[in-house]
């Protein structure tokens, strides 16, 4: 019924902050729409889409793509937990998220460098530290747990219960060394691949840390990471991509790059095999944050479907090959707002949990 674009998205979510918080202004608009109604038949099929759009088209409602063309219902909120602190169950910016077998949810939490272990209810459950700063986390098949620690540039491994077995990596530029690590992700032979952030690449490993492969360059090209003019960022920029990852059911890799504002695809072995997004604002876009625009997270849900969250306040649905699907999330702390989301992830029945970086909690979603 409504293509939403750019700027329009913006308007309708004040519209509809506005509706459920403003008891007067609501008030004014459902007595105008009331005299309004009585008139023309036209009238009142545009008076009854206005309120389809207020009532319908927030986080828990109906969002329709770019084309109008095809409509879906966005994840009702389940719960959230989690606010800044230092004490169990507290944040202070939490970073990357992984899910294990048995359902239990694994994050890393930043600046109290440690890793956190809760059940799929919020239950806090364990915690063990990463002295590191932990960034991005994964978990192979055996249930060990692999972190990513950006103030130390290597990479850990650590066992269900947290304990420590072994690391790997050093800051550099040289095969298996780093320069503040991103994303981890798991391939299916058991592989571990890094998002090496600020070298701007790939970088594959077997499961005892054996360097097996590189990919990716300072650009904008087909396999090259940092968005626009990335040869000319200063030293040790950050956040422009490589970023988060993840592997499909296929083995193929599918990569974040915040600055680049896209998504690219690989084989497990570095072979490009497409990339979509942008950094424009609107829709099924990833731009709008004022000074670091982009995808962040990136999760894959059991339909082979792409959730990315974006530094633009919205987690947006995508097809396996880069099709806006829905989208929902606006700048702020209520429940289904975020303030810059991070990592993402979907346990085996579909549930969707959002690390809301800058709300210090995290928020989970029903199918």
């Amino acid at each position: 019924m409504y293509a939403l674009r750019r700027n329009g998205l913006l308007e309708v979510m004040e519209l509809q902050r506005r509706w459920r918080h403003d008891t007067s202004w609501r008030g004014n608009l459902l007595a105008a729409i009331y005299l309004v109604s009585r008139g023309h038949l036209n009238q009142r099929f545009l008076i009854r889409s206005s309120i389809s759009v207020l009532i319908g088209l927030g986080p828990h409602g109906l969002v329709a793509d770019e084309s109008g063309a095809s409509k879906a219902k966005a994840p009702q909120l389940l719960m959230t937990w989690g606010r800044k602190g230092v004490d169990d169950g507290e944040f202070n910016v939490p970073i990357g998220i992984a899910i294990n077998a048995d359902d239990r949810i694994f994050i890393t939490d930043f600046r109290n460098r440690r890793v956190q272990e809760f059940s799929s209810c919020g239950k806090f459950l364990n915690s063990f530290s990463v002295p590191g700063n932990p960034s991005g986390i994964a978990i192979d098949s055996r249930g060990r747990i692999y972190v990513a620690q950006f103030g130390e540039d290597c990479i850990s491994v650590h066992h269900a219960s947290g304990k420590h077995l072994r690391r790997w990596g050093q800051k550099g530029t040289d095969d298996g060394e780093f320069h503040q690590p991103a994303g981890l992700a798991i391939g299916p032979d058991g592989s571990v691949f890094l998002a090496d952030d600020v070298n701007r690449r790939i970088q594959k490993f077997d499961a005892n840390g054996r360097f097996l492969a590189k990919w990716g360059e300072p650009g904008t090209g087909p396999g090259q990471f940092g968005g626009p003019e990335a040869s000319k960022l200063p030293p040790g920029f950050r956040t422009s991509g490589p970023n988060f990852l993840v592997v499909d059911d296929s083995g193929n890799l599918h990569v974040t790059e915040g600055r680049g504002g896209r998504v690219q695809k690989f084989t497990v072995s570095g072979r490009f095999l497409g990339a979509w997004g942008s950094n424009q604002t609107g829709v099924g876009n990833f731009g709008g944050h004022s000074t670091l625009p982009g995808p962040t997270g990136i999760a894959i849900d059991p339909k082979g479907r792409l959730w990315v969250a974006a530094t633009n306040n919205r987690v947006q649905l995508f097809s396996a090959d880069g099709k806006y699907i829905i989208g929902f999330g606006s700048e702020g702390s209520e429940p289904s707002q975020f303030r810059t989301p991070h990592g993402l992830a979907v346990d085996k029945v579909g549930h969707l949990y959002v690390v809301d970086t800058r709300n210090h909690r995290i928020q989970k979603f029903a199918p």
